[in-house]
């Protein structure tokens, strides 16, 4: 009997690792012995006494789930496959969970007017699939998707993909530094950002905007850009495995040697992994009260006290 994926944390705490292992799918198998998971699983959990749950994601009907130690320095990062088998397992030890980036000074919007689910995020520790070092980690991958799918099943190819073609916008004004375009919307390993642009803003930051569609691109290098106008389409060239939209915010304009940098948001929000974000939610409150300070929380029920009295008793 195969156990929930809630459950799975508990097995891994009591170190029942063969348990898990019977859990796992065919393809882990042929890649991990029991007796080479069992090793590793018990190093990895040596010394740890409790799991945080960091994030969960739902995508594509596998199940995404991120665990770490309370001192966030190791990581499991597990995958669930729509017949709740363990696909994937990934134990890392982060050697960089204290290094920490100055957040940008400017404030973005989000480079889209729609509905996107964020894929991945680099603000929370272990939720950025790009890379593990810091110093490039601070990056967001966005996806249409609809009832957490991101193609139509009975549309063929790029046809059927929610994000291909959709427009991408300027979060933040600023001038062209760099584009890149004629790339095939096809996986491309020798070029990662595939068609991209980057826009620099005040106080020396640049904003990349990668994947993008190949002849899409409807600025040039120098023009100047308002804030939310068009810069291209969503396309799939780069390294990416389906359509979507990186944008990361750097210190430098070479996206190889820059450091990225957190993104200050516009209003109230912060896109979280997992979660359907939209540019209606950046003047408002975008997670409710989760996203404010002991301080706004006090001021936020104070204002809406005399608004519930007049509702319930006026």
């Amino acid at each position: 009997m195969r156990h929930a994926y809630k459950q799975f944390i508990q097995l891994f705490k009591s170190g029942q690792f063969d348990d898990i292992y019977h859990q796992t799918s065919d393809s882990f198998k042929s890649q991990y012995s029991m007796d080479a998971f069992h090793r590793q699983a018990s190093a990895f959990h040596h010394g740890i006494r409790r799991y945080r749950l960091l994030n969960e994601m739902v995508l594509n009907g596998n199940r995404y789930v991120l665990w770490s130690d309370s001192r966030k320095e190791k990581l499991l990062y597990v995958q669930f496959n729509h017949a709740n088998e363990i696909a994937s397992i990934q134990m890392t030890v982060s050697s960089s969970s204290k290094e920490t980036n100055p957040f940008t000074q400017n404030k973005y919007h989000l480079p889209f007017k729609e509905e996107w689910f964020v894929v991945s995020e680099g603000t929370t520790l272990g939720t950025y699939h790009h890379d593990p070092i810091r110093k490039k980690r601070d990056g967001y991958d966005f996806l249409k998707t609809q009832e957490q799918q991101p193609y139509n099943r009975r549309k063929i190819g790029m046809d059927g993909s929610y994000a291909f073609g959709e427009r991408v916008i300027a979060p933040l004004h600023g001038t062209i530094h760099q584009v890149v375009d004629g790339l095939s919307d096809e996986l491309d390993a020798d070029h990662p950002f595939g068609n991209h642009v980057i826009i620099q803003h005040a106080n020396d930051e640049y904003c990349l905007l990668a994947y993008l569609e190949n002849g899409s691109i409807a600025v040039n290098v120098g023009d100047t850009v308002k804030t939310k106008q068009l810069i291209g389409r969503c396309g799939r060239s780069g390294i990416t495995p389906e359509p979507r939209l990186h944008m990361r915010v750097m210190n430098h304009p070479d996206v190889y040697s820059a450091t990225a940098l957190p993104i200050q948001w516009k209003g109230r929000l912060r896109p979280m992994r997992g979660k359907v974000v939209t540019s209606r939610e950046e003047e408002g409150w975008s997670y409710g009260i989760a996203a404010l300070d002991f301080s706004e929380l006090l001021l936020y029920v104070v204002q809406a006290i005399p608004r519930l009295f007049f509702r319930f008793f006026g």
